[in-house]
This record gives structure tokens, sequence and C-alpha cells, in this order.
């Protein structure tokens, strides 16, 4: 499976989607320190942030938490992860939700 297919398995995993919706991925760039793999954010320091990495974080369906019907969109922090490209993101991705939900 490509990283394309991985995208487009993840956001309909029925695990993520059970108000039969699709999950939703951002894939952000940022520019970060690579010794650190952090974004330094201190002035005279924001020259060590050389290095490209695209970050990823799903919003998924589940139950409203009040009691009524319905569902709601949470972020899953367990599926925070990123990459060095955007390819590399998705298939990150595609890893842990392998392993926290399965495959379907």
């Amino acid at each position: 499976m490509n990283h394309v297919d991985k995208y487009y398995w993840v956001i309909d995993h029925p695990k993520l989607t059970i108000g039969g919706g699709q999950a939703s991925i951002e894939l952000t760039p940022h520019m970060v320190n690579p010794d650190n793999e952090t974004i330094e954010t201190e002035y005279s320091k924001r020259h060590l942030n050389t290095a490209s990495r695209w970050w990823v974080e799903v919003q998924v369906e589940s139950e409203n938490e009040c009691g009524s019907q319905g569902y709601e969109w949470c972020h899953d922090w367990d599926l925070d992860c990123g990459g060095n490209t955007a390819e590399d993101a998705i298939n990150n991705l595609h890893q842990l939700v392998l392993d926290k939900y399965g495959d379907y």
C-alpha cells in the first residue's frame, strides 16, 4: 500500500469514524532544530531551525460524553507523529493506527 492509499485507509478506518464520517488528518510543515527535533522559539536560537519536518494530528469521532445522542470530534493524542517528509509522516501514522486499532 502506498502513502496515498494509507491516508485514505486511516480516514476511513471504522474505529475512527464511528458516526459514519471520516477522520480528519492535520498535516503541517515545521522547521526544527535537527539536534533535538524541537522548534527553537528563543530569538537567539531560531537560526538552529534548519530541518524540515511534517507533523500529524488526527481528529476522530467519539460518542458524545454528555450522554446525549450523537458524536463529537476528539484529538487522538496517541496518533500524534511526524516524519521528514509528508510521505514518511503518513506512513508513520498508518503504523500507529494499525498498532492501536488494527486492520479492517
